[in-house]
Protein backbone atom coordinates (compact mmCIF):
# COMPACT_ATOMS: atom_id res chain seq x y z
CA UNK A 1 0.00 0.00 0.00
CA UNK A 2 1.31 3.66 -0.97
CA UNK A 3 1.82 5.59 2.07
CA UNK A 4 3.22 9.46 2.16
CA UNK A 5 4.48 11.93 3.72
CA UNK A 6 3.50 15.55 4.07
CA UNK A 7 6.70 17.87 5.00
CA UNK A 8 3.82 20.84 5.69
CA UNK A 9 1.57 18.61 8.75
CA UNK A 10 4.55 16.27 8.93
CA UNK A 11 2.40 13.06 8.81
CA UNK A 12 2.09 10.01 7.23
CA UNK A 13 -0.80 9.03 5.27
CA UNK A 14 -2.22 5.75 3.74
CA UNK A 15 -2.37 7.31 0.17
CA UNK A 16 -0.67 9.92 -2.13
CA UNK A 17 -2.88 12.79 -0.56
CA UNK A 18 -2.63 13.93 3.11
CA UNK A 19 -5.46 12.86 5.08
CA UNK A 20 -5.29 16.23 6.48
CA UNK A 21 -4.58 18.78 4.20
CA UNK A 22 -5.17 16.87 1.01
CA UNK A 23 -2.15 17.83 -0.61
CA UNK A 24 -0.63 15.35 -3.01
CA UNK A 25 2.86 14.37 -2.12
CA UNK A 26 5.65 14.34 -4.59
CA UNK A 27 6.96 10.73 -6.01
CA UNK A 28 10.16 11.77 -3.25
CA UNK A 29 7.85 11.19 -0.60
CA UNK A 30 5.61 8.09 -1.10
CA UNK A 31 6.67 4.72 -0.54
CA UNK A 32 5.06 1.54 -0.53
CA UNK A 33 4.70 -0.80 2.09
CA UNK A 34 3.04 -4.63 2.52
CA UNK A 35 3.81 -7.64 4.45
CA UNK A 36 3.34 -11.45 3.94
CA UNK A 37 2.65 -14.30 6.78
CA UNK A 38 5.21 -16.89 5.64
CA UNK A 39 6.30 -20.37 6.78
CA UNK A 40 9.85 -21.71 5.54
CA UNK A 41 8.45 -25.06 5.90
CA UNK A 42 6.14 -24.94 3.47
CA UNK A 43 8.12 -22.38 0.70
CA UNK A 44 9.14 -24.19 -2.48
CA UNK A 45 12.06 -21.90 -2.95
CA UNK A 46 13.25 -22.47 0.21
CA UNK A 47 13.40 -26.70 -0.59
CA UNK A 48 14.53 -26.06 -4.19
CA UNK A 49 17.69 -23.81 -2.94
CA UNK A 50 18.46 -26.83 -0.35
CA UNK A 51 18.14 -29.86 -2.51
CA UNK A 52 20.02 -28.28 -5.61
CA UNK A 53 22.94 -27.15 -2.68
CA UNK A 54 22.96 -31.13 -1.30
CA UNK A 55 22.99 -32.37 -4.85
CA UNK A 56 26.01 -30.20 -5.75
CA UNK A 57 27.93 -31.34 -2.39
CA UNK A 58 27.07 -34.74 -2.93
CA UNK A 59 28.29 -34.60 -6.70
CA UNK A 60 31.65 -32.68 -5.86
CA UNK A 61 32.38 -35.10 -3.16
CA UNK A 62 32.11 -38.15 -5.52
CA UNK A 63 34.09 -35.96 -8.60
CA UNK A 64 36.76 -35.07 -5.53
CA UNK A 65 37.06 -39.11 -4.43
CA UNK A 66 36.50 -41.04 -7.42
CA UNK A 67 39.20 -38.30 -9.18
CA UNK A 68 41.90 -38.41 -6.91
CA UNK A 69 41.80 -42.52 -7.29
CA UNK A 70 41.67 -42.06 -11.14
CA UNK A 71 44.59 -40.25 -10.73
CA UNK A 72 46.80 -42.08 -7.35
CA UNK A 73 45.07 -46.22 -8.65
CA UNK A 74 43.23 -46.21 -11.88
CA UNK A 75 43.40 -50.12 -11.72
CA UNK A 76 40.53 -49.75 -7.99
CA UNK A 77 38.04 -46.88 -9.34
CA UNK A 78 36.53 -49.85 -10.75
CA UNK A 79 36.45 -51.60 -7.76
CA UNK A 80 35.63 -48.33 -5.82
CA UNK A 81 32.23 -48.22 -7.62
CA UNK A 82 30.75 -51.57 -6.19
CA UNK A 83 31.87 -50.99 -2.92
CA UNK A 84 29.65 -48.88 -0.57
CA UNK A 85 31.28 -45.84 -0.94
CA UNK A 86 28.62 -44.17 -3.24
CA UNK A 87 25.57 -45.30 -1.77
CA UNK A 88 27.32 -43.58 1.32
CA UNK A 89 28.00 -39.95 -0.41
CA UNK A 90 24.37 -40.29 -1.70
CA UNK A 91 23.34 -40.44 1.76
CA UNK A 92 23.38 -36.98 1.94
CA UNK A 93 20.39 -36.16 0.30
CA UNK A 94 18.35 -37.97 2.67
CA UNK A 95 20.13 -37.04 5.75
CA UNK A 96 20.33 -33.15 4.77
CA UNK A 97 16.74 -33.47 3.82
CA UNK A 98 15.63 -34.54 7.06
CA UNK A 99 18.27 -32.30 8.75
CA UNK A 100 16.71 -29.37 6.77
CA UNK A 101 12.88 -30.75 7.59
CA UNK A 102 13.82 -30.55 11.08
CA UNK A 103 15.43 -26.92 11.18
CA UNK A 104 12.78 -25.19 9.09
CA UNK A 105 9.75 -27.06 11.49
CA UNK A 106 11.61 -25.06 14.21
CA UNK A 107 11.61 -21.93 12.34
CA UNK A 108 7.75 -21.93 13.01
CA UNK A 109 6.23 -18.74 11.08
CA UNK A 110 7.25 -15.59 10.18
CA UNK A 111 6.34 -12.20 8.71
CA UNK A 112 8.02 -10.62 6.17
CA UNK A 113 8.06 -6.75 5.50
CA UNK A 114 8.78 -4.95 2.36
CA UNK A 115 9.53 -1.58 1.73
CA UNK A 116 9.99 0.29 -1.41
CA UNK A 117 11.07 4.03 -1.04
CA UNK A 118 12.93 6.50 -3.85
CA UNK A 119 15.93 4.73 -2.70
CA UNK A 120 15.59 1.25 -3.22
CA UNK A 121 13.80 -2.07 -1.99
CA UNK A 122 13.93 -3.09 1.84
CA UNK A 123 13.28 -6.09 3.76
CA UNK A 124 13.18 -7.00 7.44
CA UNK A 125 12.19 -10.84 8.65
CA UNK A 126 10.54 -10.74 12.01
CA UNK A 127 9.04 -13.93 14.54
CA UNK A 128 8.39 -14.96 17.79
CA UNK A 129 11.25 -14.03 20.13
CA UNK A 130 12.89 -17.36 21.12
CA UNK A 131 16.15 -18.91 21.40
CA UNK A 132 14.66 -21.52 19.00
CA UNK A 133 13.50 -19.93 16.36
CA UNK A 134 16.59 -18.27 16.39
CA UNK A 135 19.21 -21.07 16.66
CA UNK A 136 17.39 -22.87 13.69
CA UNK A 137 17.77 -19.93 11.75
CA UNK A 138 21.77 -20.43 13.17
CA UNK A 139 21.36 -16.63 14.70
CA UNK A 140 22.14 -16.04 18.19
CA UNK A 141 19.60 -15.22 19.97
CA UNK A 142 19.98 -10.98 20.51
CA UNK A 143 17.57 -9.90 22.83
CA UNK A 144 18.42 -6.29 21.47
CA UNK A 145 16.36 -7.17 18.18
CA UNK A 146 13.26 -7.84 20.26
CA UNK A 147 10.91 -5.31 19.01
CA UNK A 148 7.62 -3.85 20.79
CA UNK A 149 5.00 -3.43 18.69
CA UNK A 150 2.06 -1.30 18.35
CA UNK A 151 -0.38 -4.04 18.90
CA UNK A 152 1.94 -4.51 22.10
CA UNK A 153 3.57 -8.21 21.52
CA UNK A 154 6.90 -8.07 20.83
CA UNK A 155 9.03 -9.37 17.53
CA UNK A 156 12.22 -10.56 16.61
CA UNK A 157 14.29 -8.39 13.79
CA UNK A 158 15.69 -11.65 12.69
CA UNK A 159 16.84 -10.21 8.92
CA UNK A 160 17.23 -6.84 7.14
CA UNK A 161 18.48 -7.01 3.40
CA UNK A 162 18.64 -3.13 1.44
CA UNK A 163 19.14 -3.04 -2.60
CA UNK A 164 19.62 0.15 -3.42
CA UNK A 165 17.66 1.04 -7.06
CA UNK A 166 21.06 1.79 -8.51
CA UNK A 167 22.54 -1.43 -7.95
CA UNK A 168 19.88 -3.59 -9.82
CA UNK A 169 21.12 -4.76 -12.62
CA UNK A 170 18.10 -6.64 -13.93
CA UNK A 171 14.17 -7.25 -13.08
CA UNK A 172 11.79 -10.01 -13.31
CA UNK A 173 8.19 -10.10 -13.02
CA UNK A 174 6.24 -13.18 -12.40
CA UNK A 175 2.68 -12.19 -12.00
CA UNK A 176 1.36 -15.75 -12.10
CA UNK A 177 3.23 -16.12 -8.71
CA UNK A 178 2.87 -12.44 -7.44
CA UNK A 179 6.50 -11.98 -7.40
CA UNK A 180 9.46 -9.43 -8.81
CA UNK A 181 13.01 -10.34 -8.81
CA UNK A 182 15.37 -7.80 -8.11
CA UNK A 183 18.83 -8.80 -9.50
CA UNK A 184 21.97 -7.17 -7.88
CA UNK A 185 23.93 -9.52 -9.79
CA UNK A 186 22.19 -10.81 -13.06
CA UNK A 187 20.58 -14.37 -12.58
CA UNK A 188 22.09 -14.71 -9.40
CA UNK A 189 20.98 -14.27 -5.79
CA UNK A 190 17.61 -12.16 -6.67
CA UNK A 191 15.85 -10.18 -3.84
CA UNK A 192 12.59 -12.14 -4.31
CA UNK A 193 9.52 -9.33 -3.62
CA UNK A 194 6.54 -11.62 -2.56
CA UNK A 195 3.01 -9.77 -2.94
CA UNK A 196 -0.15 -10.41 -1.65
CA UNK A 197 -2.33 -10.24 -5.77
CA UNK A 198 -3.91 -7.27 -4.68
CA UNK A 199 -0.85 -5.22 -4.32
CA UNK A 200 1.20 -6.76 -7.41
CA UNK A 201 0.31 -3.79 -9.61
CA UNK A 202 1.16 -1.19 -7.57
CA UNK A 203 4.54 -2.95 -6.36
CA UNK A 204 4.95 -3.37 -10.47
CA UNK A 205 4.06 0.50 -11.14
CA UNK A 206 6.81 2.04 -8.11
CA UNK A 207 9.66 -0.78 -9.34
CA UNK A 208 9.25 0.64 -12.72
CA UNK A 209 9.45 4.25 -11.94
CA UNK A 210 13.36 3.47 -10.79
CA UNK A 211 13.87 0.79 -12.84
CA UNK A 212 12.99 1.76 -16.16
CA UNK A 213 15.63 0.39 -18.42
CA UNK A 214 15.71 -2.89 -16.84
Amino acid sequence: MIYSYCKRCKLESPGENCRQCGKHAAATAQRDVWSIASVPLADGRTWKSISIALCSVAALLAVAIFGLEAVVSPDKVARLWTSSLPRLIFLILPLGLMLSFLFLLMQGREVIVYVLDPQGAHLQTWHQPSRLKSWARLQSADPNANVPQQDGTVMHLSQERHLMWGDVQAVRYKPRSAAIYLYHTPHLAPMVLKLPPDEYETATRYVGKYCKNQ
